[in-house]
């Protein structure tokens, strides 16, 4: 049980609160990184032909088809 203790106006008054932005003892936080954007499934229709040209391109370029297909759009976007 807690100690009693005689109401004084000393004890009345609010003590100025620390100017400090962090309480002592306690480890300055990191900012979040920024959110990254999740990939989203798209899915298209082509001809078997058209899908073999893709593999094999993208394996030439040593990138997967959804990388090799998204660089092949920002080339289009470009021009």
């Amino acid at each position: 049980m807690a100690k009693v203790t005689a109401l004084s106006p000393d004890l009345m008054t609010v003590a100025a609160a620390p100017t400090t932005s962090t309480p002592p003892n306690r480890p300055v936080e990191k900012a979040a990184a920024p959110p990254v954007a999740k990939p989203a499934p798209l899915q298209i229709r082509i001809p078997a032909a058209e899908v073999k040209a893709i593999k094999r391109a993208a394996l030439e370029a040593d990138q997967t088809i959804s990388e090799f297909m998204l660089a092949c759009f920002h080339a289009y976007m470009k021009r």
